[in-house]
């Protein structure tokens, strides 16, 4: 298989613009999946709402750009990561109780909610 371009690489890790702001915990709090995929050696990685809570914890706050910056591949530490998203991205009438489990499972993860900007909001009030 031949080797990708640099523009080749830079448009396949290109993030949607929707995606490129949104936070580590946002993604945690719509119950949606993070995927990574190499370019280099075509290896994928999946984080779960558990590994967002473990090992990835230190990243809830960042966005998904920077993570998509920091994350290495497990198997040959390339930083050529694709990123994708799987999961309830619009809660609608759900995004309320979304909201309040993540507070809870963060707050029984030791995790500070106020810390990543969940705080109290008046009724009806949409991030």
């Amino acid at each position: 298989m031949p080797e990708l371009s640099d523009q080749q690489r830079r448009k396949l890790m290109a993030l949607e613009p929707h995606y490129a702001e949104t936070r580590l915990v946002d993604l945690f709090e719509r119950k949606c999946e993070l995927i990574f995929r190499c370019l280099a050696c075509g290896t994928s990685k999946t984080w779960r709402r558990d590994t967002m809570l473990g090992r990835a914890r230190p990243l809830l706050g960042l966005t998904l750009t920077e993570i998509q910056r920091r994350t290495p591949c497990p198997r040959c530490g390339a930083r050529m990561a694709q990123l994708a998203v799987s999961g309830v991205w619009e809660s609608q009438d759900l995004a309320e109780h979304f909201r309040w489990e993540a507070i809870e499972a963060l707050r029984g993860a030791g995790v500070d909610p106020q810390a990543l900007g969940y705080g109290w909001r008046p009724p009806g009030v949409r991030r």
